[in-house]
């Protein structure tokens, strides 16, 4: 994949906090329980969403995360970018090559451009709620069975 392990994992515990009622706090040891996600990975990356104002947090026993826009209303270009600075990343030559333009090509420059392109415009338009639907009917690894379908009222 293009994206990191900390990515898919953000990726993953958003689809779940995304089933929850807007401005609804749930904590990191229930979506690690729906997710499987390492709890630790959850708070490092919900705190850095924070920062990126895609969710906002609450202290106290009634506290943790929820989204500060509307789940509809986040892309997966987004996330990416804000997890793994995806934009940087994309911005340098595939090849390692310190120029790289259209006028003084690698040898994957425009190959990678149109990938890069079509990625990038994927991304951009698959809202976080369009993931969240289709993901109801699948497992996550190391779960025995997928607890955000019961979320997503999907169960059998």
């Amino acid at each position: 994949m293009i994206y990191s392990k900390t990515c898919e994992y953000a990726i993953r515990a958003l689809t779940y906090l995304a089933t929850k009622e807007q401005d609804t706090y749930t904590m990191v040891v229930e979506v690690n329980g729906q997710t499987g996600v390492p709890g630790p990975y959850i708070a490092k990356v919900f705190q850095n969403l924070v920062r990126k104002g895609i969710l906002k947090s609450q202290r106290g026993p009634s506290g943790g995360f929820s989204f500060k826009k509307r789940p509809e209303d986040v892309s997966l270009l987004e996330i990416v970018e804000a997890i793994d600075d995806f934009s940087l990343v994309t911005n340098e030559c595939v090849m390692g090559l310190n120029q790289c333009e259209a006028t003084n090509a690698c040898p994957l420059h425009h190959i990678w451009k149109d990938a890069k392109a079509k990625i990038v415009d994927e991304l951009g338009n698959s809202s976080l709620v369009q993931v969240t639907k289709k993901v109801g009917k699948l497992q996550y690894r190391g779960l025995k069975r997928s607890r955000l379908n019961e979320s997503l009222g999907l169960t059998a």
